[in-house]
């Protein structure tokens, strides 16, 4: 990590370090901050165009995470207008290949790279999983390193077993038209929640018909597309239940859904937990998650 004074580095130990990047479209570095200083995986807060070098750009936001080799570069284009917001978790070089090796046993063949894709989708668990612990790195005390260190090594393994079972690369037989429309797909449907997105506003915008839309985004990303939208919405929300104190009905009503009762259901079926318990569990951080990091993860 560089010395710049916007860093957030929440923890460190001599094997995991954990930080946040927060840079607005408008900051110089947004577009290319420079090389990745950590092999690390990252959940995105908010959903920005990513493009590592000699690699097709693809749609990070929080149904995503999303790789870095160290050395990597990058560049990156606005989606939200709130601009590249996300949480990372670097690991030594020596844990890493440890990890991968259990996927990949060439990894030995190429150890400057051991992170052979660049996202992967992260399951509900997992998306909780690193929610409730960055939001707990405030009250982590030195005693309890040991344990930050194994549940990153346990997301570590998490977002790994995805990234390898469930591959988010293009399947064979896609051209590159259609992926460039699927890849279009997904940027409408990162649009932020209040804004409403029907199929045929979709279709209309990629050039496609409402069927072919919908039968082209299921195969390409094995998910339909009501069920990415709802995934987005439900993590987006999740953060705004754990990074304010706004009411649960405004975080519903913002959200998209009808009623508070009917939020409350779609919650806890994705995460296992209600907004209210999660919310008790975790009190809000409102004053470390709203800060400006202009350096690279």
């Amino acid at each position: 990590m560089s010395s710049d004074p916007f860093e957030r580095i929440v923890f460190r130990s001599n094997l995991v370090r954990i930080g946040a990047f927060r840079c607005a479209p408008d900051h110089p570095c947004f577009h290319d901050s420079g090389p990745a200083q950590n092999y690390c995986f990252v959940f995105p807060r908010t959903a920005v165009e990513i493009q590592h070098e000699h690699e097709a750009a693809f749609v990070a936001n929080p149904n995503v995470g999303t790789f870095y080799n160290a050395g990597q570069l990058y560049r990156r284009q606005a989606i939200s207008p709130e601009g590249d917001r996300c949480d990372w978790f670097g690991v030594d070089p020596a844990v890493l290949r440890d990890a991968v090796r259990q996927f990949d046993p060439a990894v030995d063949d190429h150890p400057e790279y051991p992170f052979r894709f660049t996202r992967g989708w992260t399951g509900a668990g997992t998306y909780l999983l690193q929610r409730s612990l960055f939001n707990r790195l405030e009250d982590i005390t030195r005693t309890e390193q040991l344990g930050v260190e194994e549940t990153v090594f346990e997301l570590l393994d998490q977002v790994l077993r995805s990234a390898y079972e469930v591959p988010s690369e293009i399947p064979a037989g896609i051209t590159p038209r259609q992926r460039d429309a699927v890849h279009d797909m997904e940027m409408i449907l990162s649009r932020p929640s209040g804004e409403n997105v029907c199929l045929q506003q979709i279709a209309s915008e990629v050039g496609m018909s409402p069927y072919h839309v919908c039968r082209l985004f299921s195969r390409v990303t094995g998910i339909r597309l009501r069920r990415y939208r709802l995934r987005l919405l439900l993590r987006v929300a999740l953060l705004n239940v754990l990074d304010s104190s706004r009411s649960l009905t405004a975080i519903a009503l913002d959200a998209g859904f009808s009623s508070h009762s009917h939020f409350t259901n779609s919650f806890r079926h994705e995460f296992g937990t209600t907004p209210s318990a999660l919310r008790s569990a975790h009190p809000a951080r409102v004053a470390t998650s709203n800060f400006l990091i202009a350096s690279k993860p």
